[in-house]
């Protein structure tokens, strides 16, 4: 018999070591595909959530401002209408409101924002009436913003505010299905 040297088993184990080194990567490559997958999808349901969010609150400023009452602002009103500092029911107010003066209100913007203060969003933020799949429902803060001349080239000093519009700003806040996924959208809303 011939002498044989093996180096038809060394060339077919370097060749199974690089197949194998091949086949690792690919896997490592799709887990990783897979992850980011889920990733962004669970990124768009909650930026979706807050979009929703978003949109229900600014439907509520449509409903409510046909019954705009400067009562809502002051410390002494009751009810679910009642604009305060810490946004009870998600609704939002720092300044002042002058009554019965011919001065427009002013908007504290001194201290922490509201739609940055957890404490808020946990106990005084408006949630989203349809229920989703996700660590927390959906949340909504609105603040009122005071007023804006409606014709900034032509309008009228107060008490005559029929030259001036109301401006709200509307933050909605969502999770995805990770706590780790959170959208927060804001939108400034005039009111004619």
């Amino acid at each position: 018999m011939k002498r044989e040297s093996g180096s038809v088993l060394l060339i077919s184990l370097v060749m199974l070591l690089i197949l194998t080194v091949v086949g690792v990567a690919s896997i490592s490559g799709v887990s990783m595909t897979e992850k980011m997958t889920n990733n962004q999808r669970d990124y768009d349901i909650a930026f979706e959530m807050a979009e929703a969010a978003l949109v229900q609150g600014e439907r509520w400023i449509d409903d409510y401002d046909g019954g705009w009452n400067n009562g809502h602002l002051q410390s002494s009103c009751t009810g679910s209408t009642c604009w305060t500092q810490d946004c009870t029911n998600g609704l939002c107010f720092r300044g002042s409101y002058p009554s019965g003066s011919s001065a427009l209100c002013e908007v504290d913007t001194s201290g922490t924002p509201v739609w940055n203060n957890e404490s808020i969003w946990n106990s005084n933020s408006a949630t989203y009436s349809e229920s989703v799949a996700a660590v927390a429902p959906p949340k909504y803060l609105i603040e009122f913003l005071c007023y804006t001349p409606r014709d900034p080239t032509s309008y009228t000093e107060p008490p005559d505010y029929t030259s001036w519009v109301r401006i709200y700003r509307v933050t909605a806040l969502a999770y995805g299905s990770h706590p780790e996924t959170r959208i927060m959208l804001q939108s400034t809303y005039r009111v004619d």
